[in-house]
């Protein structure tokens, strides 16, 4: 057989992107084949694309549905606030309704029993009509009940807990910066730090309590002498090492975060001492001068166990008993309505020197409330404090004013 006759036994072969697609004689190339290879290609461009929207969908549903809830944690937050606003001014009405009806026998106290602390830590949303059914046959309130009420509950989609608390059962360390309230203030701290706990820990830190003090004294207070217990020779002395350049304030401190710039303090000491701190209510400027009224009192209504075991030592050791039975009961006791009552419960309970019973009052008008607002899987928690305001007859001018006023407010 010739060579010629041997190539025709061979035929020539279409490709296409190096994929056969059929044969193709000599004269003319057959595209036979390749209609199927561009189809398969292209269903699998239009597959990825699809999977690809499909993909952008269910992400941008979510978002959506993440972006709502949180829009709506937060509003849910602030109709928390509003509740516990509402129960902090009803508070403060009942107190002058009482004192107007019963005289000069009446005593304007604030403690843990109050109105303002009865919905603490209580869910209050969409969940809140079960609840309320359930109470209502349990003890056969249906006649009493607004069913209207229960239904309205259930359009509150999410739902908000509040948490209100006594900010002057705490020291406040600015009155550390006033003349005639600053030995008041410095003995509660030193008193504070050197808790066994406490002492302990800053022992194993290498930190002297009274050079903490000091340091505190030092920044808030208006001088620029070294107070006598932080061992420097002036107020910037802990301070120059640092970069960049930082020195004392010697003014009011402006939020409890800002204890973070003071010489020795950290996030660790921030974290253990800070539930029993504050700053507010902020001193008036001129008190600095003794020029206007200022009083360092803490709320011993209201007042942790914590904190009344370092102010009073004994507490812990001679009269452990009697003030844990006393602290265990306080909720469902009468508030102290004066300060003769609470110099002889800290003497008889807490073994308390005459000296510390001065640093207690019976009521307050400032309160940090914590509300955390959540919808599906979003949490918004506002936390903010602020002081009530008695009306004024006399002050004409501001007589419609709120009687709430804000002095810290922040969405977390």
């Amino acid at each position: 057989m010739k060579f010629k006759d041997k190539i025709k036994l061979f035929p020539k072969v279409t490709t296409y992107f190096g994929f056969p697609t059929g044969e193709q004689d000599s004269e003319k190339a057959s595209q036979k084949g390749v209609a199927i290879i561009i189809t398969l290609f292209m269903i699998t461009l239009m597959t990825l694309f699809m999977a690809d929207m499909q993909v952008n969908a269910v992400v941008s549903s979510e978002l959506a549905v993440a972006n709502r809830d949180n829009l709506k944690a937060e509003y849910i937050a602030k109709s928390g606030a509003n509740l516990a606003n509402f129960l902090i001014s009803v508070d403060l009405a009942i107190d002058l309704s009482m004192a107007e009806l019963q005289g000069d026998a009446a005593s304007v106290t604030d403690g843990p029993g109050d109105i303002w602390g009865q919905l603490n830590n209580f869910p209050i949303g969409g969940d809140t009509p079960e609840l309320l059914g359930s109470l209502q046959q349990g003890f056969d309130l249906s006649k009493v009940g607004d069913s209207k009420v229960i239904d309205t509950f259930k359009l509150f989609e999410g739902h908000f807990t509040i948490n209100v608390q006594d900010e002057t059962s705490r020291i406040n360390v600015n009155y550390c910066g006033i003349r005639s309230t600053e030995a008041k203030c410095k003995a509660a701290l030193k008193l504070l730090v050197n808790c066994p706990a406490e002492k302990e820990y800053l022992d194993r830190k290498k930190i002297q309590p009274a050079e903490v003090v000091g340091n505190i004294v030092d920044w808030v207070d208006s001088n620029t002498e070294p107070d006598a217990e932080s061992g420097h020779g002036s107020e910037s002395d802990p301070y120059n090492s640092r970069e960049p350049k930082v020195s004392p304030k010697n003014s009011f401190f402006d939020s409890l975060d800002e204890l973070n710039m003071v010489a020795g303090w950290d996030p660790d000491m921030q974290k253990i001492f800070s539930p029993f701190l504050t700053v507010y209510p902020m001193p008036l400027e001129a008190a600095r001068d003794n020029t206007s009224n200022a009083s360092f009192l803490i709320n011993f209504n209201s007042a942790p166990r914590e904190l009344l075991n370092c102010l009073f030592p004994k507490a812990a050791t001679e009269c452990n008993d009697k003030s844990a039975l006393y602290m265990a009961s306080r909720a469902d006791q009468e508030v102290l309505k004066d300060s003769s009552g609470i110099t002889n419960t800290l003497r008889q309970t807490f073994c308390a020197d005459d000296e510390t019973t001065k640093l207690f009052t019976y009521r307050s008008d400032v309160y940090r409330v914590t509300v955390t607002g959540e919808s599906g899987l979003q949490t918004k928690t506002l936390e903010y404090v602020l002081a009530r305001q008695k009306p004024d007859d006399q002050d004409a001018k501001n007589q419609y004013k709120s009687s709430i006023k804000y002095l810290y407010w922040k969405m977390l």
